[in-house]
């Protein structure tokens, strides 16, 4: 990953969401639309506010993208993990000195048992060359006479195999290009739609069935178009390799839905949602190391950054805005879709398991609450006041920014814990002390709960 264009893709994304939050924010109180209102019951905000914040992170991640895209060499892989268009910048040597060129190659035709055809275009040259990788690994083209002409390409040399003429041409090294895969342009697809429909959500409200269906079919839609699911839990237990087979489609349904939902439930105090989010998103960069990969997160965490500047009313509470239902399920859906692309074949760069540390926090709120809600009666998803978020701000002596300060350094301590156990490579310790810490985070919750109201 290269550190200048880092910083470029960092600082455009951050300061496009502040602009596209502020315009959108302009925009929300000019003609009254998407505006939540105080309650006075589980809304104590002030004064009206813009549910926006989610799509300003939105459109300034995909400027990023479009920045990104202009930025680098990219390889864009197809559904079968097959490459199927390159997008990159040559050096060719002549007379001593190097001339750069842009190439772009896009696969026309592939057979695994033969050769891949390529069709390719250098910019300055009018026409595109049809150029065929054949069996030997050779590159093969019909040039302007006619004349069939093979080459070589090896250590940085191009060989002439009719003639014997070589050139020397510097290409960037693997580890350089950005590779877009069809699960990121799958994701990328449906959330926007899975945010256009949540719109709705906010406007006029959807039943908890038209909600559920909308999430999983935005699942549905990245499975059939990208192939990607969970296939593999990470461990394997009494005999048992860990493998899912196709029942993998249906758990990643139920697991991006359940994620999906988790943070949007636990977004009730400012900076809470988008906080663990960023933190998530900073703990994959670590755990991603150097891999190009880590430039799509860094415009996520850049613009999740804008956002928070309007919604902690940093810019002054009048200017605060919300990120809105639509905002809380895209950033569910987003994390949710990162952390199995990172622990998914090829990537793998890091375990299943590890993931659920970097989303323990709204992951175990939410498992608790249904649980407690369909105990005492209630609807899983019925709104009360029993979040962890909710305990720490009434049932404590904390107060102002403290409890999203506590509650957020919790999720980064519990980041860092799941990091230390991808280390040792033992994902069966890692899943027996996620549930341990699970079941403490719910003892202890229910201890201030409880405690709480006996004090009343």
């Amino acid at each position: 990953m290269n550190l200048s264009i880092a910083v470029n893709l960092i600082s455009v994304s951050f300061f496009a969401a502040i602009v596209f939050t502020g315009f959108l924010r302009t925009l929300a109180k000019r003609y009254k639309f998407l505006i939540d209102l105080p309650d006075k019951n589980r809304k104590f905000h002030k004064r009206p506010t813009p549910l926006v914040g989610g799509l300003g992170i939105h459109m300034s991640m995909l400027m990023g993208l479009i920045i990104l895209f202009l930025s680098v060499d990219t390889m864009i892989y197809d559904q079968s993990n097959l490459l199927s268009t390159v997008n990159s910048s040559l050096e060719v040597e002549n007379d001593g000195t190097f001339e750069e060129y842009k190439v772009s190659a896009s696969r026309i035709d592939s057979d695994l048992n033969a050769s891949d055809t390529f069709k390719v275009t250098i910019d300055g040259v009018g026409t595109s060359i049809i150029v065929t990788r054949n069996s030997a690994g050779n590159f093969e083209l019909i040039s302007p006479n006619g004349e069939l002409k093979e080459y070589a390409f090896e250590n940085g040399y191009l060989r002439d195999l009719n003639q014997g003429k070589v050139i020397r041409v510097n290409t960037p090294s693997s580890g350089s290009y950005f590779s877009l895969s069809s699960t990121m342009i799958a994701v990328i697809v449906m959330s926007i739609l899975l945010q256009l429909f949540m719109i709705l959500d906010d406007v006029s409200g959807l039943s908890q069935k038209n909600r559920f269906l909308i999430q999983s079919l935005a699942s549905v839609g990245v499975i059939a178009l990208s192939g990607e699911y969970i296939n593999n839990i990470g461990f394997g237990l009494f005999g048992w390799n860990g493998e899912l087979g196709y029942f993998g489609v249906i758990f990643t349904i139920f697991a991006v839905t359940g994620m999906v939902n988790a943070f949007n439930m636990i977004d009730g105090i400012n900076g809470l949602c988008s906080g663990i989010a960023l933190i998530c998103l900073l703990a994959l960069i670590f755990v991603g190391g150097s891999s190009t990969l880590n430039y799509g997160i860094l415009i996520a965490a850049s613009s999740i950054i804008g956002f928070l500047i309007y919604n902690l009313g940093l810019f002054g509470k009048k200017r605060a805005v919300f990120l809105g239902d639509n905002g809380s399920n895209f950033l569910g859906f987003l994390v949710a879709w990162t952390c199995i692309y990172y622990s998914s074949q090829p990537v793998n760069l890091m375990s299943p398991v590890t993931a659920l540390w970097f989303v323990a926090i709204p992951l175990w709120d939410c498992m608790q609450l249904i649980i407690q809600r369909s105990y005492n009666g209630k609807g899983p998803f019925e709104g009360d006041r029993d979040h962890i978020h909710h305990i720490v701000f009434d049932r404590t002596p904390l107060s102002g920014y403290w409890p999203l300060i506590s509650i957020l350094f919790a999720s980064a301590i519990l980041c860092f814990v799941g990091i230390y156990l991808e280390s040792i490579q033992k994902p069966i310790y890692s899943i027996i002390a996620f549930i341990i810490f699970g079941l403490f985070f719910t003892f202890v919750k229910q201890k201030m709960s409880v405690r709480a109201c006996s004090q009343k």
